[in-house]
């Protein structure tokens, strides 16, 4: 059966990295044949680069399953009410398909096999009452064999990874240089290795999503790799980044943050406990499950 996929790639981000996820779980069953479009215009470094099934044409028309994610609803707008034609599988990754006053929620009315990262943006969409076709749950899954392993001794204190609040991101790492402590603060788009080994060779990790996201994984990254935790709520971390038992979750503000990593760098057991924990919680989140309760779903999709 034949699954067809569409990117516009831009530059790297975590919703690029889970639709490239469900695209190898796809290549990767012989049961079906996964062919991605990449619009034109997109970067030269997308990950799709070398593997087989990119196509120079997007044509949804002649695919079984379409999968879609994002904005790609609007390819499909060339083949009016494909969807009641052929099985549309939506990957739903954040909160913001839930707001009336965005873009993406004149989708919901549209039908589809929608599976959500996280139970939150499954209760978000549910509470809209518009989703035309069932939701399902599918946690994120991390791949562990593409993190980085042990360094030994840590290279620095604390690393904040700051792209979505790069201004709080600085002042934060301002007040712990002058508190002593060594930081790497990440306010610039790394490629995602570099960020990965960056992340890797601190002792703590200060995460800082936007204030709503759908799942956020690289605070479950940074657990994986066995660093304790700072991570504000932001809705869809809330099922792995509890707060005092696998990560410490203080307001996205400059005091509270500084005082949680004062707190873990302070107290050894204390950061002990959330790499332990932390690391456990991550255990629950292997790519592979993710991978199996997707092929038991597509193949229910694709059952005539």
């Amino acid at each position: 059966m034949r699954v067809l996929f569409h990117r516009d790639y831009r530059h790297f981000s975590g919703g690029h990295l889970k639709v490239r996820d469900y695209f190898e779980h796809t290549r990767n069953c012989s049961r079906y044949q996964a062919e991605i479009y990449l619009e034109p215009g997109s970067a030269a470094d997308h990950p799709w680069r070398g593997v087989p099934g990119v196509v120079d044409r997007y044509d949804p028309t002649r695919a079984d399953i379409l999968f879609i994610a994002g904005m790609d609803w609007a390819a499909l707008d060339a083949c009016p009410g494909i969807e009641e034609r052929i099985p549309v599988v939506n990957l739903v990754q954040g909160l913001r398909h839930a707001k009336p006053d965005g873009p993406l929620f004149g989708f919901l009315g549209r039908r589809a096999t929608r599976i959500c990262v996280s139970a939150e943006v499954a209760q978000a969409l549910e509470a809209t009452g518009a989703c035309n076709g069932p939701i399902h749950v599918i946690p994120n899954g991390i791949d562990f064999s593409l993190l980085p392993e042990g360094h030994g001794p840590a290279e620095y204190d604390v690393f904040i990874s700051g792209l979505k609040q790069p201004r709080l991101a600085a002042e934060l790492a301002a007040r712990l240089q002058a508190e002593g402590y060594s930081v790497a603060c990440q306010v610039q788009r790394l490629p995602r290795g570099d960020f990965l080994e960056r992340l890797a060779r601190a002792r703590v990790a200060v995460l800082l999503p936007l204030r709503e996201e759908g799942f956020y994984i690289p605070a479950l990254e940074a657990m994986a790799m066995g660093l304790p935790v700072i991570c504000p709520d932001c809705g869809g971390n809330r099922s792995f980044c509890i707060g005092g038992e696998t990560a410490l979750t203080p307001e996205p503000a400059l005091e509270p943050l500084a005082m949680a990593v004062r707190e873990v760098m302070r107290n050894p057991a204390l950061a002990e406990a959330l790499r332990h924990n932390g690391r456990e919680m991550s255990l629950r989140h292997d790519i592979r499950t993710e991978r199996e309760a997707f092929l038991t779903l597509l193949q229910q999709i694709g059952l005539p």
